[in-house]
C-alpha cells in the first residue's frame, strides 16, 4: 500500500484546485527554487547533483510553455514563448558549461516573472473578492477539466 505524506497531499490538492494563473506561477517558483539549488551545487563542486537541479529547471520552464493558449491573444504568446525559450537555452548551456553567469540571467529573468504572475494572481484575486469576474489571462490554458498530474516524474519542488 502506498502512503504519502501530508506535505504530498497538501501539495497535490494546491495543484489540483489552482487557477490557471497559480499554476503558472508555482511553475515559475519551482523553476527558480530548482535554478537556484542547481547554482548551489555548482558553487560546492557537486556537479552531478547540479545537473539534475537544472534539468528539473527545464522541466518546468517545459510546462510554462505548455501552458500557453496559443487561441486567446497569439501575438503575446509568441513572446512569452520567446522569454521561456530564452530560459530554456540558457539553463541548458549553463547546465553543459557549468556556467553560474548565465544561471543568475536566468534567475534575473525569472523573479520577473514572478513578480509579473504574483500581481496577476492577486489583480484577479481581488477581482472576484469584489464580485467583478475576470476572464482567465489569455496566456494560460483555460480548459476546466481535472488535469492529468504531469508526467515524467516532474514535481513543483526542488
Amino acid at each position: 500500500m502506498l502512503t504519502t505524506s501530508p506535505r504530498e497531499n497538501y501539495l497535490s490538492t494546491e495543484v489540483m484546485t489552482a487557477t490557471p494563473q497559480k499554476l503558472q506561477l508555482m511553475l515559475i517558483e519551482a523553476a527558480i527554487r530548482s535554478t537556484q539549488l542547481g547554482r548551489q551545487k555548482l558553487q560546492e563542486g557537486k556537479d552531478d547533483e547540479a545537473v539534475e537541479a537544472l534539468i528539473h529547471a527545464q522541466q518546468a520552464v517545459g510546462e510554462m510553455l505548455a501552458g500557453l493558449n496559443q487561441e486567446v491573444d497569439l501575438e503575446l504568446v509568441k513572446k512569452v514563448a520567446a522569454v521561456y525559450l530564452f530560459v530554456f537555452r540558457m539553463l541548458m548551456e549553463a547546465n553543459y558549461e557549468q556556467d553560474e553567469k548565465k544561471l543568475n540571467e536566468v534567475l534575473k529573468v525569472l523573479n520577473v516573472e514572478r513578480e509579473t504572475w504574483q500581481q496577476v494572481c492577486k489583480q484577479l484575486g481581488s477581482d472576484k473578492a469584489a464580485g467583478h469576474e475576470t476572464s482567465a489571462n489569455p496566456i494560460t490554458s483555460t480548459d476546466d477539466s481535472t488535469p492529468d498530474l504531469p508526467t515524467a516524474g516532474f514535481s513543483l519542488e526542488a
